[in-house]
């Protein structure tokens, strides 16, 4: 069987799991799925580049002098297409599928194997490359990600998914359901310990179609800092925009 890892975060592996029986596969037609993406990144870093302690280091630096302290920025933009393929049905409700990506420039990923649930679980093969903005996608393919018995009164539901060193709290909005086309809002907010303070806040606008159960827009913006205290901060941002133009299932 194949080994596969959950990603809660990007860049961070946080356990290994092993696919379970498939209850459902599709054995003729794959249903595919192509999205149009556009990604960027801009990330600041402030850094201590001086050994000498706080305590002795000269601040007056915009009079000429020097505190040790560097500041550095990079950014970088793409856009291209992703292509999903589902494959089958998890006996626990996990939907399998492939995802790749071919950017015009530098994100570009064969398929990779992941499951996907309806609570925003993304488990992929670790043996693959799987960008950020794939999992952006893959967070709302899971089945019943817009489940009604989970809405309040208010039009909102929580999902929390919390381990020793990792907390993630997401928040749902979903507006008006005269037609299977819906919109929801996700506020979701990342803590992680250990190795420097990690916080990722995202805000994320989806256009759902409730009849195909699958976003056919995405539009996420993402605010991560580091702190490593003295050794420095870094604060990146990241912009993802996903639109479904192809679905082999759709009706014509």
């Amino acid at each position: 069987m194949l080994r596969i890892r959950e990603i809660l975060v990007a860049g961070t592996t946080a356990a290994v799991f092993f696919f379970l029986s498939v209850a459902c596969a599709y054995t003729s037609t794959v249903p595919t799925l192509v999205y149009n993406f556009t990604y960027s990144t801009n990330q600041n870093v402030t850094a201590r580049d001086s050994s000498t302690s706080i305590e002795g280091v000269a601040t007056d630096a915009l009079a000429g002098g020097t505190n040790g302290i560097s500041h550095y920025n990079g950014s970088l933009t793409d856009k291209g297409t992703m292509t999903v393929q589902m494959i089958g049905k998890q006996q626990d409700g996990g939907l399998i599928v492939t995802i790749s990506e071919n950017g015009q420039q530098t994100r570009r990923a064969p398929a990779a194997t992941c499951v996907v649930y309806g609570n925003t679980r993304v488990i992929c093969d670790p043996n693959k490359t799987v960008y950020s903005e794939e999992y952006t996608l893959l967070r709302f393919l899971g089945l019943n990600f817009v489940d009604p018995n989970n809405i309040d009164a208010k039009r909102h539901w929580q999902i929390n998914q919390d381990s020793p060193n990792l907390n993630i709290t997401a928040d749902y909005v979903i507006g008006p359901t005269t037609t299977s086309d819906v919109q929801v809002s996700e506020t979701r907010k990342i803590r992680q310990s250990g190795g420097g303070s990690l916080t990722t806040d995202i805000q994320t606008k989806i256009d759902y179609d409730m009849s195909r159960t699958l976003p056919t827009t995405v539009d996420e913006y993402v605010t991560q800092r580091h702190d490593n205290g003295v050794a420095g901060t870094s604060t990146t941002i990241y912009q993802t925009t996903l639109q479904l133009v192809s679905d082999s299932t759709a009706k014509t």
